[in-house]
């Protein structure tokens, strides 16, 4: 518990230093496997940082939430927009005996493919597969997982094209 609370002191700290000083103080400071020219920009929260895996030349924006306790892989090449969530577990709810914040949660991972572009403000939610090569246009709410190569937009996110 203390070095889970050691974790998130220090992620507060160090999303508060801009520029590539920052991303290069947070890639040392943080728990998180990281390839190459990996850039984590200022306001970013992590929670449960161990639990995200990051390819090469991935550029995650300002104020970016990323709850990995269930998993998150970001692969090579990736672009996140500011004001992205990632969301890997989320609450249960469906026993009425028990109130809701005792009943744990249920996790699992989300997955994003390499060269993939996920535009400001979207929110990925648990268990969705993120194909290779997708766009995801801002403001979307990702519920499902996406075929390589198309671009998805919505609430709920659906495919709308694909890149040619």
């Amino acid at each position: 518990m203390i070095k889970y609370e050691l974790i998130l002191w220090t992620m507060k700290l160090t999303s508060l230093i801009p520029g590539n000083i920052g991303c290069h103080i947070r890639n040392a400071a943080l728990p998180y496997k990281r390839g190459i020219n990996v850039k984590i920009w200022d306001g970013i929260h992590i929670d449960s940082p161990s639990k995200l895996q990051l390819g090469d030349n991935i550029s995650i924006n300002r104020n970016c939430l990323i709850n990995a306790g269930g998993g998150v892989e970001i692969g090579s090449r990736t672009l996140i927009g500011p004001n992205v969530t990632i969301y890997s577990q989320n609450h249960l709810y469906k026993d009425m005996s028990i109130d809701i914040q005792q009943q744990g949660y249920e996790r699992k991972p989300v997955i994003i493919g390499t060269d993939v572009w996920i535009a400001c403000n979207a929110i990925l939610l648990p268990g969705v597969t993120i194909g290779n090569g997708c766009v995801i246009a801002a403001g979307s709410v990702v519920t499902h997982s996406t075929p390589p190569y198309t671009i998805v937009a919505g609430v709920p996110a659906k495919v709308i094209g694909h890149r040619s």
